[in-house]
């Protein structure tokens, strides 16, 4: 079996995210509470979701850098909004899509904590898509943060009806996003 790197965990790494041993880890492993993959090796390997749901289930904080799907048919500033991430949050994992359609497989591919979605886009709209994120099990945990150039109050309704967060003014200020993306503290231990 081969594993994706950046998808498994060593025992070490789940314990450093969770704050507790390795030697903790090793026997939630054993007792079935956490599943673990094993390598040709014979190493333990843990899935980050499994960890994550893991953690959310038993209210453990825990330290998993989020990934972020940035979603808007505007590439200057989804160029942007992709670059000013990844230099702002150290590792942060960021993906990016030009339309609703390409956006719904790749949630589905990357199951991204974080969408930073454009409401007006051609073809599939922003709406159509946060309500499709939030719908989904797999996907429903996203934390969907919107954007428009074209607010209105009604807009504003129908986007958060449809399970976002909030929905931004564009043009919105950089930190204002980093917010309403939770991502303010890890911003601060980034390269800025």
């Amino acid at each position: 079996m081969s594993f994706d790197e950046n998808q498994y965990l060593t025992p070490t790494e789940v314990a450093t995210l969770l704050k507790v041993s390795p030697v903790t880890v090793r026997q939630w492993a054993q007792k079935g509470m956490l599943p673990a993959q094993t390598t040709a090796g014979g190493h333990r390997r843990f899935d980050k979701d499994e960890v994550e749901r893991f953690a959310r289930e038993r209210n453990m904080g825990y330290a998993i850098t989020p990934s972020v799907l940035v979603v808007d048919d505007d590439a200057q500033l989804k160029n942007y909004l992709v670059a000013f991430l990844q230099t702002s949050v150290d590792g942060l994992e960021v993906h990016s899509a030009a339309d609703g359609f390409e956006a719904g497989r790749l949630v589905q591919q990357y199951k991204p904590s974080i969408v930073i979605l454009d409401i007006m886009m051609p073809g599939v709209d922003g709406v159509q898509v946060c309500r499709s994120i939030k719908q989904e099990s797999t996907t429903a945990h996203a934390h969907v943060v919107a954007m428009t150039g074209h607010f209105t109050d009604i807009l504003e309704q129908r986007v958060i009806a449809a399970g976002a967060a909030v929905l931004l003014k564009k043009p919105f200020d950089s930190q204002e996003l980093l917010v309403h993306c939770g991502l303010q503290e890890a911003a601060t231990l980034g390269k800025h």
